[in-house]
């Protein structure tokens, strides 16, 4: 059954963080039923249900095009550049693909107008961030492309399997891909076709400057008062502590699984669906203050 315009429903906070509709709790059947939408509201192509996502197949569609360059933005980290900016330079007509961004000037940018105030100095800071990161890791440089069912995690896979620059990736035929632990053959099929259709942006990016940093191997694993502790955080995140539990060779995990010995919780007592999967596979559950004592 659908859900009627003006339904009640009861919500759950799920694993601390997100929110479930555990059921509906009242509806009054007279009203309009909810419906997805059928067509993407900016270019009228018809959606395809990925997953959970009901997503526009047209990588022309304007609001593909722009979501793109501020997955861009926001993946390779650059700082000032927010979606009012962004949305300044690419109604002046400045900005339409990722590689235009380098292309800007500052003092053009700067004489925009964003939300009905000139941009001014904010061009030079958001300009200085973007072109401040114009070497990255391979890792950034591809899971930043916006490649359907691939982000960075997934590419670092292809690094771990020796995939460890952009020739090694662009001549990995699927068989090659799908060998990899993680990838699978739809992943395969999805980032091979994701990256070809990206190549013509690549080479955009090499022409202003944007590379691939040289691959540099891991150092050998960090051994101290963690050494073989795999711990996931629910509910909380502390960069902080992730990277002294890492220094102090420990490994991060983002999920519970029977190879977890430590999950930290904002609160131990917690009975979210992680900390009670954690209890049921015999694994401690403890605080953020414990934790920090143990490292």
């Amino acid at each position: 059954n659908g859900f009627m315009k003006g339904a009640g429903i009861l919500v759950s906070r799920r694993n601390d963080v997100i929110p479930y509709v555990e059921a509906l709790v009242s509806q009054d059947p007279m009203k309009d039923e909810l419906e997805a939408p059928h067509e993407c509201p900016e270019c009228s192509t018809l959606l395809n249900m990925v997953g959970e996502y009901l997503m526009c197949p047209d990588e022309g569609c304007p609001a593909q095009t722009l979501g793109a360059i501020r997955r861009w933005l926001k993946k390779v980290g650059v700082l000032h550049f927010g979606d009012a900016l962004l949305q300044a330079v690419v109604d002046a007509g400045m900005v339409s693909t990722i590689a235009d961004l380098y292309r800007l000037d500052a003092t053009a940018v700067g004489a925009l107008d964003m939300e009905g105030r000139r941009v001014g100095g904010a061009a030079k800071r958001a300009l200085d961030s973007l072109n401040g990161l114009k070497t990255l890791p391979l890792d950034t440089y591809v899971g930043s492309l916006g490649i359907p069912l691939c982000g960075r995690r997934m590419v670092r896979k292809l690094v771990a399997a020796g995939m460890t620059d952009l020739n090694a990736i662009a001549n990995a035929s699927e068989g090659q891909l799908s060998a990899v632990p993680g990838f699978g053959k739809g992943k395969a099929e999805s980032f091979r076709a994701g990256f070809d259709a990206r190549k013509g942006t690549i080479l955009d990016l090499y022409r202003e400057g944007v590379t691939v940093a040289p691959y540099v191997a891991p150092a050998a694993p960090a051994t101290g008062t963690m050494t073989g502790q795999a711990v996931c955080f629910t509910g909380v995140r502390d960069k902080a502590l992730e990277a002294s539990i890492a220094a102090a060779g420990g490994l991060i995990k983002s999920s519970v699984s029977k190879n977890l010995t430590i999950l930290v919780a904002k609160d131990p007592n917690s009975t979210s669906g992680k900390a009670q999967k954690a209890r049921g596979l015999g694994i401690e559950v403890i605080g953020l203050d414990e934790m920090r004592a143990r490292v």
